[in-house]
């Protein structure tokens, strides 16, 4: 039974979400955006972290039709730590690669490795990290203008997690170590005990014994 409940691993909290709406305002018209993500609420230092991301078009006015060479960039912060990785769309300016409103991009998946050395945290220390979540991408304006301008980049608050460098429990440890050391000890003492009786029995003096009668 002990070794069944061992196995079992509890589930790992996540946290879910979806950014405030981003966009610009351009002299062709406008743009706007979400970016649902995803994460667990709790990590551990020694893990890798792992952050998925997915951008929605929601709207486009004016003159924008589509949006091409976009990125995702996921940014964690730990007090003056800092981490990051971005990841890019399909490259090339071809009707693959084209995102119209409505259209989705991901889920993606961000993986930071949490060392003690990049998170800054050592062993029993905790803190909270937040995540940055930046938008760039190029806007196609049609006619009759037909040309391509890169937004200025976007970026929103993606939410926040404990981040942990836990100490490992000392009482299954300790435990053992004094269970071994009373199997240890014990031969010991039985022997030690029985030497004791010994010396005793042969230095304990005995009482003479009555004088035998002659016999007649």
């Amino acid at each position: 039974m002990l070794v069944s409940f061992q196995g079992v691993r509890a589930a790992v909290p996540t946290t879910s979400g979806v950014t405030e709406t981003m966009g610009n305002a351009l002299t062709s018209g406008s743009t706007s955006y979400n970016v649902y993500y995803s994460y667990a609420s709790v990590a551990q230092v020694g893990t890798n972290l792992t952050i998925s991301l997915t951008l929605h078009v929601n709207a486009f006015t004016g003159r924008i039709e589509y949006i091409y060479d976009y990125a995702l960039e996921a940014q964690i912060f730990i007090g003056t730590q800092e981490l990051d990785q971005t990841v890019s769309g399909p490259a090339g300016s071809n009707s693959s690669s084209f995102l119209y409103p409505g259209a989705t991009w991901g889920p993606i998946n961000f993986t930071f490795p949490l060392t003690e050395a990049n998170t800054g945290l050592t062993m029993g220390q905790s803190d909270n990290a937040t995540l940055e979540i930046t938008l760039r991408d190029t806007t196609y304006i049609g006619v009759p203008f037909s040309q391509y301008l890169t937004e200025p980049p976007m970026q929103a608050s993606g939410g926040g997690f404990l981040l942990q460098d836990a100490v490992a429990s000392s009482t299954t440890s300790s435990s053992s170590s004094s269970q071994g050391s009373g199997q240890t000890i014990l031969p010991y003492a039985l022997v030690a005990s029985g030497a004791l009786l010994m010396v005793a029995a042969v230095i304990t003096p005995r009482s003479p014994r009555p004088a035998t009668s002659d016999r007649k």
